[in-house]
């Protein structure tokens, strides 16, 4: 069953669209899955940045490309993924990534579409597209269930 878009925003800069992370990291529980989707270079590590921002992350949360997961402690524990580097679901829970579905912190999950078929159903999709701008991004929120 298709889920529907909630909401787009667009922003101007990428502090624009940091700032909007921050502030809608505030409305996650524990046990929140955030995949994030849009071409190399759209913004999903900005997005992530902000999501740390938002639930305290006092480290700079960094894109973890070549470690392929980093945790780190905020109010709710912060659990960042990139699966640049990886091409299917198997080889994700080969790496036991899918274990953090069932913790308490926030997962975030940039190129989760490679991951797609496995994630739960209650994931919040956020498709970020580059606008008319050089720095314009259109956020697409889409809950899942």
């Amino acid at each position: 069953m298709p889920v529907s878009v909630d909401e787009v925003i667009v922003t101007r800069s990428a502090s624009e669209t940091r700032e909007w992370a921050e502030r809608f990291a505030h409305s996650l529980a524990p046990g929140a899955v955030i995949a994030l989707t849009g071409e190399l270079g759209a913004g999903k590590t900005v997005i992530a940045k902000g999501l740390g921002r938002g639930l305290g992350v006092k480290d700079d949360v960094i894109s973890p490309t070549f470690n392929y997961v980093l945790e780190y402690k905020g109010r709710l524990p912060f659990i960042h993924a990139d699966l640049y580097r990886i091409d299917n679901a198997s080889t994700f829970q080969a790496m036991g990534m899918d274990e953090y579905f069932d913790g308490d912190g926030v997962f975030v999950i940039e190129w989760a579409e490679r991951v797609a078929e496995i994630l739960p159903p209650e994931t919040i999709w956020i498709t970020l597209t580059p606008g008319d701008e050089s720095s314009e991004r259109q956020i697409q929120v889409r809950r899942g269930v």
